[in-house]
């Protein structure tokens, strides 16, 4: 889908959901990992952070098809966390404003 701005400025569509997805997974991590294996996973190399924020994910995912992914070292479970809920609304809001954004940024009204 093409959804306006840029990746790095927060203040665009684009950049805020990328904010956002990337934050939730953080702050979901943030408290049933050990705090050094948060920090080496998360913080340490800006790769493994983003393959290590991608596995809640897909943990949350794979288990409505009962596949349970398996990591080295192994990682606590956070497929129940509360924060999915606000991944969830995030995505929900700009799918559902998406056409009015896409029509601005094609010369339509403006869009706020």
């Amino acid at each position: 889908m093409k959804i306006p701005g840029r990746l790095q400025e927060h203040r665009t569509p684009l950049g805020l959901l990328n904010l956002i997805l990337t934050a939730i997974p953080d702050a979901i991590a943030w408290k049933p990992f050990p705090r050094s294996l948060f920090n080496k996973l998360f913080r340490q190399d800006m790769m493994v952070a983003a393959l290590f924020r991608d596995f809640p994910l897909s943990q949350r995912i794979k288990r409505v098809y009962q596949c349970h992914p398996i990591s080295s070292p192994p990682l606590p479970e956070t497929h129940h966390h509360p924060l999915w809920q606000w991944r969830n609304l995030a995505v929900e809001i700009m799918l559902a404003q998406l056409s009015a954004l896409n029509m601005s940024t094609d010369g339509g009204p403006p869009y706020e």
